[in-house]
């Protein structure tokens, strides 16, 4: 009986260990933004999930990034590239799809817009 037990100990832990992460990545950054997300299964000691923002201290557009990475390399970074400073953002998570994009919002002046073209084509046509 306790070789049975062991057996199936030793069995659940191959079960465990073969299961990876799933995150998110992102296809396409458009204007600083992911525009779509693909999962992707993680390898290796990529044992965590990510988003991280890249900002660089002249006026380009951020850089936003998702995926896979190894727990010590979620960290914060800052540096200089040439002559142009930078500061790298990174939150990292455990769970599967964990970094999916938060929801874009929309701004208040934008939706004010909306509804005021909505209003307008009602009494217009």
């Amino acid at each position: 009986m306790n070789k049975l037990l062991w057996s199936c100990a030793a069995l659940l832990t191959l079960f465990v260990a073969v299961s990876s992460l799933t995150c998110n990545t992102c296809d396409v950054s458009i204007l600083g933004y992911c525009a779509g997300t693909t999962p992707v299964t993680c390898t290796g000691n990529q044992n965590r999930c990510y988003s991280g923002i890249a900002k660089f201290s002249a006026d380009l557009l951020n850089v936003h990034a998702r995926g896979c990475i190894a727990a010590a390399a979620c960290t914060n970074q800052t540096g200089s590239i040439l002559t142009l400073n930078y500061s790298i953002t990174r939150t990292c998570c455990s769970t599967n799809l964990c970094n999916e994009a938060a929801p874009a919002q929309l701004p208040l002046s934008a939706g004010l817009c909306a509804a005021l073209v909505a209003v307008w084509s009602q009494f217009y046509n």
